[in-house]
């Protein structure tokens, strides 16, 4: 259940007070919503139609989170590519018949792309 104070439109806020039934709790909450000034001058009850805006706080508080946590791309320097840590002689029987392990670990994307191309050599794409 909403109820809207319509005094604070003038203010250009709306509140609300919402029941939330959704839980267990009976308490009601003040909820703001800012409204344009052009919709806070109308006056409610001859306007037709009252249109509010839904400013998502959650979605700018995770991009604002985000953005702190990532930095400032521009000041990172692009990857460099890396050389292939598996040799492209490399066979698919060379990496079965031994159990050496690699001097670095291989990047998922690398393997994949190594063992796509043994397939599709294999003929296992046809």
């Amino acid at each position: 259940m909403m109820e809207v104070d319509a005094s604070s439109q003038a203010n250009g806020i709306i509140t609300m007070e919402v029941n939330n039934r959704s839980t267990r709790s009976t308490e009601k909450r003040s909820l703001e919503i800012p409204v344009p000034r052009n919709e806070a001058k109308k006056n409610p009850e001859t306007s037709e139609s009252s249109t509010t805006v839904f400013i998502n706080h959650g979605a700018i508080a995770w991009n604002e989170g985000r953005r702190r946590w990532v930095g400032d791309q521009s000041q990172k320097p692009g990857r460099m590519p890396k050389d292939p840590i598996i040799s492209w002689s490399t066979t698919y029987e060379d990496l079965l018949s031994t159990s050496n392990k690699f001097s670095e670990p291989i990047p998922l994307s690398e393997m994949v792309d190594f063992l796509v191309d043994i397939w599709d050599s294999e003929g296992l794409f046809d």
